[in-house]
């Protein structure tokens, strides 16, 4: 007889943006850092998770927020990332290489990530066909996790073509 084992630290879900806003908006857990790392960004405008309401949350809760997208050419990314830049609590850098896609939410160490094929636009949450993992800071999903985070919040933000537009303004304990 073959014993079937549950995963716990993984969800395959086919709506990657959408699910890790709905964990991060209305989950438990109230995050210290994000890292997104999305090639296109747009206003996500009449949408329930949009990037006026992603700022606001990152200023009420002073979450440190590390994006990494290429240099906007479009009038909708431009928009996006005036939005962002518009917080004291976002780093904002442009790679014109990307093409990876990575969302980590973290509290002193990542709680829970998505990797998968989803930009952060309304069409990626409304009409792509999309994939992504959803994973957690449980059994082996913890070092998977970790190596996201360096990849993302260390290695891919510190390489050359990375380039810095904006610091964080704040300072914890300042």
């Amino acid at each position: 007889m073959i014993e079937e084992r549950t995963i716990t630290f993984v969800k395959i879900t086919y709506n990657p943006v959408m699910d890790f806003f709905k964990e991060f908006f209305i989950g438990e857990v109230k995050a210290k850092t994000l890292i997104i790392i999305s090639p296109i960004i747009t206003g996500l405008f009449n949408t329930r998770f949009s990037i006026e309401r992603l700022k606001r949350k990152i200023d009420n809760d002073k979450i440190l927020t590390y994006i990494i997208t290429r240099e906007p050419k479009e009038d909708f990314h431009r928009k996006a990332i005036d939005i962002l830049m518009s917080s004291d609590f976002t780093e904002i850098r442009y790679n014109n290489s990307l093409h990876a896609k990575l969302y980590i939410c973290a509290l002193d160490e990542p709680i829970f990530a998505i990797l998968g094929s989803g930009n952060l636009t309304k069409n990626s949450i409304e009409k792509n066909i999309e994939i992504g993992m959803l994973i957690f800071h449980r059994e082996q999903g913890r070092q998977i996790l970790h190596e996201l985070y360096h990849w993302g919040g260390i290695r891919l933000r510190t390489l050359k073509e990375s380039k810095v537009v904006k610091k964080i303004n704040y300072r914890r304990g300042a």
